[in-house]
């Protein structure tokens, strides 16, 4: 897959920033100790920043918030993924541990308050459109339930939606023998791109230093 196979539809031009990466010589594996520690140390930092106040409060978390409503979606019925793990952090929960590309996804979407998506470049059917949900459109999400998709933020290939700033497909699911993987992230077109490229460093960076991932491509859109 090419960075010239991946579009957004023209109905979400107006509304969306997407950035996307794409990674290259993944080395995946278990949850790493240091990884984890790095990881506790910003639960720390924002539990002290924000312990006193409601997430709908912190302004990262009403931006994204404001996307959803654009596109007629409830966001306190359908969480940005950014927002329910920083949701576990202020309650003092623990983050889930999956593998070590699947937590540096998590800790750079925690950490500059950005929804993101995981995808093994293996298991995607090119073109790629970013798009609204059609009726009758369903995704299996990596808990293998399935949900309604109609009206909302999709990320879809050949083979049909396989994920969106809530949620991750089963079919695209990123496990220990994945060695290429595309990222994805969501804002308001509004938004500066400098806080996308800054949202892009972080997943390289964080991939780089973990997992040994070289950057094959990314783009603004």
């Amino acid at each position: 897959m090419r960075l010239e196979q991946v579009k957004i539809s023209e109905t979400l031009q107006a509304i969306v920033r997407i950035g996307v990466v794409f990674l290259d010589d993944v080395k995946n594996g278990p949850p790493d100790p240091a990884l984890d520690l790095e990881l506790e140390k910003i639960c720390e930092e924002y539990r002290r920043l924000w312990a006193e106040r409601k997430p709908t409060e912190i302004e990262a978390v009403a931006r994204t918030r404001k996307l959803y409503r654009r596109v007629g979606i409830d966001p306190t019925r359908d969480r940005p993924s950014s927002e329910r793990l920083l949701r576990r952090v202020l309650k003092k929960q623990p983050l889930p541990k999956v593998n070590k590309l699947v937590d540096c996804i998590n800790m750079a979407s925690l950490k500059l308050q950005c929804p993101l998506g995981l995808y093994d470049w293996s298991s995607i059917v090119p073109p790629v459109t970013f798009r609204v949900g059609l009726p009758g459109e369903e995704l299996r999400v990596i808990s293998e339930r399935s949900m309604s998709l109609e009206g909302k933020l999709v990320c879809a290939d050949e083979e049909g939606p396989f994920g969106n700033p809530s949620h991750d497909s089963h079919r695209t699911r990123v496990e220990l023998g994945t060695s290429r993987a595309m990222a994805a992230c969501w804002s308001p077109a509004e938004h500066p791109r400098s806080y996308i490229d800054s949202v892009l460093d972080e997943i390289t960076r964080a991939a780089g230093e973990y997992c040994g991932a070289r950057v094959a491509g990314r783009r603004i859109f």
